[in-house]
């Protein structure tokens, strides 16, 4: 049963998830495993207070005591972003199992968005280790209490292989288009990083959930590219071959499954 008090607690247990993926996002994509919080432009320790982005803007400490650079505006969105998102789980699923494990899997796609909108970069030890997760959730029935472990498993394997055979196409494609234009490609439209989210997306999902997971994401990222080109070319700053990140849009796809099935009554 939905209980006031128990949401405002949630709530609090968000914000502070939110200081953690704020913590990783910040510093797995420089060194590879979890550190003590510093600046990022004088690599001074952060206090213990200032590790909040919340707690920086109440005391006016949003910029570094060393250096003076500003943290921006992205730790106080995320930790608002996590506490919203940990509150509507439960508003929408008090049970306890279904709760952790929703939570959980939003927190792993606000971490994958955060660094990937920022470094265009998927880091294997993150997808790594929410795909162990994963499979051991949705083959213990915690994502899903009807979905066994074929099904899970089926799905990590079909998300993976489809988005790998689009990756291995992207790689062809560059190396043509390489080659006929004199000049490298720096980058293909899908990146081994987003091979293994989509996995992790399939373990989520499961399968056949899984395929239409991947085509909603690929559809939103095109429909995105579109509408991005044409901006461009009407304020004439049109460049062949702008990247963009494609991991959002293949969560996107993910959360298009899951919370239509998880919470029927979104």
């Amino acid at each position: 049963m939905y209980n006031a008090v128990m949401t405002v607690l949630i709530s609090l247990l968000g914000i502070l998830i939110g200081i953690t993926i704020n913590i990783l996002a910040d510093h797995l994509p420089v060194d590879r495993r979890i550190v003590r919080p510093y600046c990022l432009s004088c690599s001074a320790p952060r206090p213990l207070p200032e590790w909040s982005g919340l707690s920086t803007t109440i005391l006016g400490k949003s910029n570094c005591g060393y250096c003076g650079e500003s943290r921006g505006g992205r730790p106080v969105i995320v930790e608002l972003a996590s506490a919203i998102g940990a509150a509507a789980a439960y508003y929408f699923s008090p049970d306890v199992q279904t709760f952790l494990t929703a939570y959980l899997i939003f927190s792993i796609f606000l971490l994958i968005t955060i660094i990937d909108m920022e470094h265009r970069l998927i880091l294997h030890m993150v997808t790594g280790t929410s795909a162990v997760l994963m499979a051991v959730l949705g083959s213990a029935g915690w994502i899903d209490p009807d979905r066994g472990t074929l099904s899970t498993l089926l799905g990590g394997v079909v998300g993976f292989g489809i988005v790998y055979l689009l990756y291995l196409l992207g790689v062809v494609f560059s190396r043509v288009m390489a080659k006929k234009r004199g000049t490298e490609v720096d980058e293909v439209a899908f990146g081994f990083g987003d091979v293994t989210l989509s996995g992790v997306i399939g373990l989520i999902v499961g399968f056949p959930g899984v395929v239409v997971a991947v085509f909603f994401g690929i559809m939103a990222a095109g429909v995105f590219s579109l509408g991005y080109l044409l901006i461009m070319m009407f304020r004439k700053q049109y460049s062949a071959f702008m990247p963009i990140p494609y991991g959002p849009f293949l969560i996107l796809g993910a959360l298009f499954v899951y919370l239509r099935w998880i919470f029927p009554g979104l």
